[in-house]
C-alpha cells in the first residue's frame, strides 16, 4: 500500500516567516524601575504625621503585661491599616503619600516636642495624639502652625478641645445617647426607667440621654432613679406592670451592672424588660452574655464590620497576605481613616479641609 502525502502550503514569498520586528527591545528590570520613578516623580506628594503611642521605648516586650503591650497594639494596627490605605489610593491617583509616624509615648509633655519637629510643621495633616490629653496638649501648637489634626479614636466630643482645626472620627457619647433614645422611640415602650450608680462619670451619658428624650419621647414616661445601693424595691415601684419597660443603665461600673443586672433579671420573670447600656458595655467580658440576652440588652456603637462586603472580605485577603495576621478592630479603623482623609488629601489637595462640609 502506498500513502499519499498531503500537499505543502505554497512558499511564496509573502507566505515565508519572518521574525517580528519589535519597536523596541524590552526593557530590564532596572530600566523598569526607572520608568516607575519617573512617574512617581510626576506624582504630587501629601505629607502625612501620624503620631501614636507605641510605647517603642518603655515596653521590654520580654516581661510586658497585656496591659502594657495593650497601647502599643492598638498604635501598630491602626498604622498598619492606615498605611494599607494610602497605598492603595496612590496606587490608583496621581498623589503620593510621605507617611512620617512618630511614637506619642502617651506622654502629653512630650508632644510639645513632637510639635517642634520639623517633620510635623511641614505637615499637610497630622493624626494624632490618640488619648484626649494628648490632643488637649497637642491643641495650642495645632492652632498656632494652623494645621488639620485629626483625633481618630477618642470618643470624646470636638467642643472639649476649643480647636479650629480639629476633626474628630469616633462618634460622642452625646451622639451615643441621641441614637439610643431614637431607637427606644422604636420600641414603643409603655415606660422608660434611667437607673443611676451616683457616679460622677455617668452624667457623660445621662444628662444628653435626659435631655434629647425630653423632646423625642414627649408621649412616653421617663423615671430616673438615683441610687448607689441597688434594692428591688426600688426598681420595682418605677415599673409598669403592662408594656415594655425599657431601662437606661448609663453606668460603666463593675460592682453595680453585676448588682443592678441580677435584680433586673429576677423582675424580668414579672415585667416585660428591654435594657439598652453604655457603648463602652462592648468591651465588657464580665456581663454575662446569656443574661444579656435575656433582659433584651441593646448599646450603641461605633464600630461594625459587614462581614458580607466584597470589599471587607479583599482588605481582610490583603491584610493577611502583607502581615501574615488577622486585622483587628484598630486596623479597619486605620484603614477607614486612611482612606477617608487620603482621599480628601488626594482630590483636594491642601485645602482638602473645605471639602469636608460636601
Amino acid at each position: 500500500t502506498t500513502t499519499q502525502k498531503k500537499p505543502h502550503a505554497p512558499t511564496a514569498p509573502d507566505r515565508v516567516k519572518e521574525k517580528p520586528v519589535m519597536d523596541k527591545e524590552p526593557l530590564d528590570k532596572s530600566e523598569v524601575d526607572r520608568e516607575r520613578r519617573k512617574i512617581e516623580e510626576t506624582k504630587d506628594e501629601r505629607i502625612i504625621s501620624l503620631l501614636m503611642p507605641f510605647e517603642l521605648s518603655s515596653i521590654n516586650y520580654k516581661t510586658a503585661g497585656f496591659n502594657q503591650l495593650a497601647k502599643a497594639e492598638i498604635a501598630i494596627d491602626f498604622y498598619q491599616g492606615f498605611k494599607m490605605a494610602l497605598d492603595s489610593i496612590a496606587k490608583h491617583s496621581d498623589t503620593n503619600f510621605k507617611l512620617q509616624v512618630y511614637d506619642s509615648k502617651d506622654d502629653p509633655a512630650y508632644v510639645g516636642m513632637l510639635a517642634a519637629k520639623a517633620g510635623v510643621k511641614n505637615s499637610d495633616l497630622i493624626v494624632g495624639p490618640v488619648f484626649p490629653n494628648g490632643m488637649k496638649a497637642f491643641t495650642p501648637y495645632s492652632i498656632a502652625m494652623e494645621k488639620v489634626v485629626v483625633s481618630p479614636l477618642a470618643a470624646t466630643g470636638p467642643e472639649a478641645f476649643n480647636n479650629p482645626y480639629l476633626i474628630t472620627l469616633n462618634n460622642s457619647i452625646e451622639q451615643h445617647a441621641a441614637r439610643a433614645v431614637g431607637f427606644i422611640k422604636q420600641l414603643r415602650p409603655k415606660k422608660v426607667v434611667l437607673i443611676r450608680s451616683g457616679q460622677q462619670e455617668e452624667s457623660k451619658y445621662a444628662v444628653p440621654f435626659k435631655k434629647e428624650a425630653a423632646v423625642v419621647l414627649k408621649n412616653t414616661p421617663v423615671a430616673e432613679i438615683g441610687i448607689k445601693a441597688v434594692g428591688l424595691e426600688n426598681v420595682f415601684k418605677s415599673l409598669s406592670p403592662v408594656g415594655l419597660n425599657v431601662v437606661v443603665l448609663p453606668s460603666t461600673d463593675r460592682n453595680f451592672l453585676l448588682s443592678i443586672t441580677n435584680e433586673l433579671e429576677k423582675l424580668s420573670r414579672n415585667f416585660e424588660i428591654s435594657v439598652v447600656g453604655h457603648p463602652s458595655w462592648e468591651n465588657f467580658e464580665f456581663l454575662n452574655s446569656e443574661k444579656m440576652q435575656l433582659l433584651r440588652t441593646h448599646i450603641t456603637s461605633s464600630y461594625q464590620v459587614d462581614f458580607q462586603d466584597y470589599r471587607v472580605n479583599n482588605f481582610i485577603e490583603n491584610y493577611r497576605q502583607k502581615f501574615h495576621l488577622e486585622p483587628g478592630e484598630y486596623a479597619f479603623k486605620g484603614f477607614d481613616a486612611g482612606y477617608f482623609l487620603g482621599k480628601l488629601l488626594s482630590e483636594n489637595g491642601k485645602d482638602f479641609a473645605l471639602k469636608l462640609d460636601n
